[in-house]
């Protein structure tokens, strides 16, 4: 069924939708038409939902928003499909059933004793919120985004997603306030380079004032700016205030503020990623744990049918060990009606097929019906009809209404309908009283099953004489046992090194037969990822994701380290090299253009950049303690070599640089201004890799052609200055020496790292660990953040 938006809008507006369920409103119900004329207006179906082509579900979600807000696993009835939370649309059917959270705001279709708890929807810690009932039928038909469902099974049309529900309006967007490991560390790492740029800013005020009172700061015409008894108060202020400006710009020169954001990229790109792959992360940390193999992974079989009916058979042939053979006519009819009416699962018709939702034991045992037994769902629901509906544990109980006689089943775990049962049907479909040796030797004939994985259901039947007759019974007639197999789980990947907690949960509630206990073990755990097309393999591709956020981190760390270590050094030596007062109009104001597009622009571009880098093979020998590092040996060595390098050859451009280049002051002032810039865009290419020495290496197109493109952005800052401070154009000859000079880097980088590793790291260690005893000792109960 194919529906097509028309040409015009919807002839109800999304506010109007989001209130009605929002406010109970039975007046807008009926101002629409009632149900009925909603699933008009939606252009919707009735049975399936919408199954519209793609422009018609960009004009729902365009019309009526998407369901960005909550996380829930719901039924889409297109497919029988299971779908991920953003991709319901307004006019959806969504399937509903005991343990379930409502995806959307809608309105109820169908259903048996549907009710809901909505106490969850006040945001509320679920030990401080008492529950709060409420029936849902055709006389209150509305259904609340983050409502669960406590009894009962039905349909509902989706009317509000995303912003519109009034979950969100309840309670707002949810934030999670706790810090990932790797942003914890990372906060460390900031912690100490805050410290140490202060403490080397700080160091430039004594120098600058020192020379500035002893008279040896100068002038442009190499005069003396500071005389005593003769230089005005005001012109020293105005000196003063243009040294501590000076010790700003050097703050400026390390800016950690990068960090942070550059990790909630990397963290927001591999979840998109993992949840196009089916992949739910349930909590963000869980990534990064991932990667050091210490997190907990819920496995999902949501929608993988794992489970086939065996056989079926009565207690007789059970008790004398007979094979499975004919079954009276009366005595399968009724079981036809125990299995068909009695279910949460529903089965869908396309044709001469057949497709079934629900759990994979709803769906196995439907599935039997239809195929062996021939049972006819459709015929069933015209000649019955359903009185009233009953769960208990992990049992479910049905009163029927057919020719005035009132039939009730009961479908569950063998032993708990057992202890229900007074009779059961012979070969024959004669009754007979089921008495305690029979019971206990059915027990135990359950008990010394073969199969690990079998599953014993039991039917059960009697008849009662009206509508109130209590549906649960200890009276009832047993129709027989469903013997149901679980299959193999294949896929199993052993090669990980990740500490995994597995949970099976297939597709379990109060109301699914014989899933007590795998039910308890869901609830009672929490998963920090859920796989939901349940197949083992895919937890590598949790581990890749998880390491890769640790790689693009440290690779963008070694970066903008190299960038911030280089430019605070760079800046307080010409400072504290520097003769006179450095004038706001001249050197300060060049230095601020500098700063800002090495710590604003260029830093979110190379985050960007290298945060889209995918997990390679590489990654996968990288152990578990080399991991437990945010600044591992080798990259220390990789960017002590790059900061040498680069310090270097800025002293020698800045102090040298007109005669080595033939320029001008100017001209030379322009080469000292973009170096620096060249640098970066060089060193961004550099730091993709941190120990492997081919850096182009699976690189691919785009970071190419953005390096190109950066190349000519230091052209454009040159024109913009040669206004403002009074830079000189430099000519093609100056411009291609910046640019090989630069490409050196990556001769550096390349040498470096045939040299051990030890060689660097064991000195800075000794010197990072004699600052981190200090920094303790000033701020006691601090982390590492190695």
């Amino acid at each position: 069924m194919e529906l097509q938006p028309d040409s015009g809008s919807f002839s109800v507006d999304k506010a109007r939708l989001a209130a009605l369920v929002k406010n109970k409103n039975h007046e807008i119900l009926g101002e629409l038409g009632g149900v009925e004329g909603i699933i008009s207006i939606l252009r919707t179906n009735l049975v399936v939902g919408i199954h519209g082509s793609p422009q018609d579900l960009h004009h729902r979600r365009k019309t009526f928003d998407a369901n960005t807000f909550r996380k829930a696993r719901i039924h889409w009835f297109v497919d029988l499909l299971q779908i991920l939370y953003n991709k319901l649309v307004v006019g959806d059917v969504v399937y509903l059933k005991k343990g379930d959270k409502v995806p959307a705001d809608g309105l109820f279709l169908d259903g048996h004793s549907l009710e809901l708890d909505e106490s969850k929807i006040t945001g509320l810690k679920e030990e401080q919120t008492l529950p709060k009932m409420e029936k849902v039928d055709n006389s209150n038909p509305f259904l609340s985004a983050g409502a669960e469902v406590v009894d009962g099974h039905g349909t509902m049309i989706v009317t509000s997603v995303g912003r519109n529900t009034k979950c969100y309006q309840s309670k707002g967007e949810i934030y999670i306030n706790e810090k990932t490991l790797l942003e914890s560390k990372t906060k460390y790492l900031e912690a100490y380079l805050e410290k140490i740029k202060w403490v080397v800013a700080f160091s430039y005020l004594p120098i600058s004032l020192g020379r500035y009172f002893s008279g040896n700061a100068r002038d442009d015409n190499g005069n003396r700016k500071f005389i005593y008894g003769e230089t005005s108060v005001l012109y020293v202020s105005y000196d003063i205030v243009e040294i501590i400006l000076a010790m700003i710009i050097i703050t400026i020169a390390m800016d950690t503020s990068s960090f942070t954001w550059a990790i909630k990229f990397n963290l927001a790109r591999a979840i998109n990623k993992l949840k196009a792959d089916n992949v739910i992360v349930k909590n963000i940390s869980s990534l990064e744990k991932a990667a050091l193999g210490i997190a907990g992974i819920l496995i999902d079989e949501s929608g993988t049918s794992t489970v086939n009916v065996s056989k079926f058979v009565l207690a007789q042939q059970v008790a004398e060990n007979e094979d499975p053979g004919s079954i009276s006519q009366d005595v399968l009819a009724l079981i036809r009606h125990g299995i068909g009416m009695n279910t949460t699962g529903i089965i869908y018709h396309e044709g001469s097929k057949f497709k079934l939702l629900g759990s994979p034991t709803e769906r196995a045992i439907l599935s039997w019906g239809v195929t062996e037994l021939s049972m006819d769902l459709e015929k069933q629901m015209q000649d019955f009809c359903v009185v009233k509906v009953q769960s208990s544990n992990s049992s479910r109980g049905i009163l029927l209404l057919s020719d005035n006689r009132f039939h009730v089943h009961w479908r569950g775990p063998a032993g708990t309908i057992l202890t229900m049962c007074s009779s059961y049907y012979d070969n024959s479909g004669i009754k007979r009283v089921l008495n305690e040796n029979l019971r206990t030797f059915l027990e135990q004939q359950m008990e010394n099953s073969d199969s690990s994985k079998s599953q014993f259901i039991a039917l059960a039947h009697t008849e009662v004489t009206d509508q109130d007759s209590t549906v649960e019974q200890d009276s009832l007639t047993l129709l027989g046992l469903l013997i149901l197999i679980e299959k193999e789980q294949e896929g199993t990947n052993e090669e990980s090194d990740l500490n995994v907690k597995l949970i099976i949960d297939k597709d379990s509630s109060a109301e699914d037969t014989n899933q007590t206990e795998v039910l308890v073990s869901f609830r009672s755990t929490q998963g920090d990822i859920v796989i939901c097309d349940g197949n083992f393999a895919s937890l590598a591709m949790v581990l890749r994701w998880g390491r890769c956020i640790w790689h693009n981190t440290q690779t963008f760390l070694q970066f903008q380290l190299t960038v911030n270590i280089t430019s605070l050094l760079n800046t307080y030596i010409a400072y504290s090299e520097f003769k006179g007062v450095p004038q706001m109009d001249t050197r300060l104001t060049y230095e601020l253009v500098q700063l800002i597009w090495e710590n604003l622009f260029m830093a979110f571009i190379v985050a960007v950049n290298l945060g889209r880098e995918n997990p390679s093979d590489e990654l996968e020998s990288t152990t578990t303690s080399n991991k437990l590092q945010l600044v591992k040996g080798t990259m220390w060595r990789n960017l002590i070599a790059q900061v040498v390098y680069q310090l270097v050859v800025l002293r020698i451009v800045e102090n040298r640089g007109e005669a080595i280049f033939n320029a001008s002051e100017d001209a030379n002032q322009s080469i000292t201004f973009v170096m620096p810039l060249f640098f970066q865009v060089f060193n961004m290419i550099n730091a993709r890799k941190i120990e492997e020495k081919n850096v182009f290496l699976g690189i691919r197109p785009s970071s190419i052609g953005l390096a190109v493109v950066l190349i000519f952005i230091p052209v454009a800052l040159v024109e913009l200055l040669r206004k403002l401070v009074g830079f000189e154009r430099l000519n093609p000859i100056h411009w291609i020496a910046c640019i090989v000079i630069a490409l050196l880097c990556w001769a550096v980088g390349l040498a470096i790292k045939f040299v051990p590793v030890r060689f660097f790291s064991i000195p800075i260690m000794a010197v990072i660990n004699k600052f981190k005893a200090l920094y303790h000792v000033a701020i006691p109960g601090t982390k590492d953040f190695q």
